[in-house]
């Protein structure tokens, strides 16, 4: 019986200590910022808590002038060490080509391919409805192939068309070891 018990509290104790190490990772903070208004301008940039420890992004982004058929993406990463410093990442790329093909290995294919889950941006251009995002949730399965070290992270999103940048999204988060 005593065997049983020592055998129990040991399984038990490393399951604890598993459960402790795993990490985690949530958003913090948005920003939404529409540098023309009567381009585009947002309804809604909040964010949701949706239980314990789990919060949801949500962003409602009406475009004025549609279709949109040009549209190019500004993607740039700051770790927060005295104030945030740049960090990996500082990319532009064409938002319809990638949009049509995903490189999923990448950066922008990983932010690409969350984002795609959780909004209407399952199609390449042209654009001719408003943009909704509902609830995306930080999880750590975004950081399968770009393994990121503990801290505090922003993300700036900057969004151009015919070379004229329109709106940006900044979001803050967290990751725990």
């Amino acid at each position: 019986m005593r065997f049983i018990l020592i055998i129990f509290a040991i399984l038990w104790s490393s399951t604890l200590r598993s459960e402790c190490r795993r990490s985690r990772s949530r958003f913090t903070n948005m920003q939404c910022e529409s540098y023309n208004d009567s381009y585009a301008k947002f309804n809604k940039c909040k964010l949701n808590l949706l239980g314990r420890g789990r919060v949801g992004c949500d962003i409602y982004l009406q475009l004025l002038q549609v279709p949109i058929d040009n549209a190019w993406i500004n993607w740039s990463i700051y770790r927060r060490y005295n104030g945030f410093r740049p960090f990996l990442y500082n990319v532009s790329t064409d938002l319809c080509k990638l949009l049509k093909h995903p490189n999923s290995v990448s950066f922008e294919g990983l932010v690409i391919g969350a984002i795609m889950t959780r909004s209407n941006l399952n199609h390449s251009c042209p654009y001719s409805h408003d943009i909704i995002l509902d609830n995306l949730e930080f999880s750590d399965d975004f950081l399968k192939t770009l393994p990121l070290p503990q801290g505090v992270y922003k993300v700036q999103l900057r969004f151009a068309t015919y070379k004229v940048w329109r709106v940006q999204v900044t979001v803050y988060f967290e990751r725990e070891e």
